[in-house]
């Protein structure tokens, strides 16, 4: 596990209450219930955790875990 993922995932169980056994990289954020306040709330925490700048509408229902992690690799972002 990279450590974007660790940082999402961690982001996602202690933050936003979503069951670790259901975060893993093929999950859709509209698979864990997540609501659009809630994908603000979660890219909000990961631009401060990671000291980077996503877009409020980055994370849409369909986005999965796994591309999330990608695109934060993609910009040279380690967590």
């Amino acid at each position: 596990m990279s450590a974007a993922q660790e940082t999402l995932a961690g982001l996602l169980v202690t933050k936003l209450g979503v069951p670790a056994e259901k975060v893993v990289p093929t999950a859709a954020y509209k698979d864990l219930a997540l609501d659009s306040l809630a994908l603000i709330e979660l890219t909000m925490l990961l631009n401060k955790e990671l000291d980077i700048s996503l877009g409020d509408d980055l994370l849409q229902g369909g986005t999965t875990i796994g591309e999330t992690v990608e695109l934060i690799d993609s910009q040279g972002v380690r967590a």
